[in-house]
């Protein structure tokens, strides 16, 4: 059931969104995006690289036992890197990577601001607080936050 209060905090998350949306940060991973989309030689190399995988799907199924097994395994990947390598998808990545770490930073902040002992999966194996604890559980792993 939504109260005032819920439809308040669900106003402000929306206004919080419009601000990550008119960040620098957004702005340039939606530049990096159309480029992506529009780059027709990444387009390629993607294509390329699903219909690989959607042959390395079939003979997945039997394993290593299929006689191409190997030589379609070995053409997906160079397919997936290729398409991964390829400048304007590096730069894609890194874009979408940097506006991940905008995203996770706020939700790290408002969950700390309500309460230090909630955990939070910010999606990041290796995440690190600028205090060099990035396990986020609190101070109850024996880490010392403000070293």
């Amino acid at each position: 059931m939504f109260d005032e209060e819920v439809i308040a905090i669900l106003d402000e998350t929306d206004q919080l969104a419009d601000m990550i949306q008119a960040s620098e940060t957004y702005e340039q991973y939606a530049t990096a995006k159309a480029k992506l989309e529009n780059d027709a030689t990444a387009q390629r190399l993607y294509q390329d690289f699903l219909k690989s995988k959607m042959k390395f799907d079939e003979v997945q199924r039997f394993g290593r036992y299929h006689p191409d097994y190997q030589e379609i395994m070995l053409k997906t990947r160079r397919q997936k890197r290729a398409y991964e390598m390829h400048h304007t998808v590096i730069q894609y990545k890194q874009k979408e990577t940097d506006l991940q770490a905008l995203i996770d930073e706020v939700v790290l902040t408002i969950v700390s601001s309500v309460s230090e002992h909630i955990k939070v999966d910010v999606g990041v194996p290796f995440f690190k607080s600028d205090a060099g604890c990035g396990c986020n559980s609190g101070h109850e792993c024996g880490c010392n936050i403000n070293k």
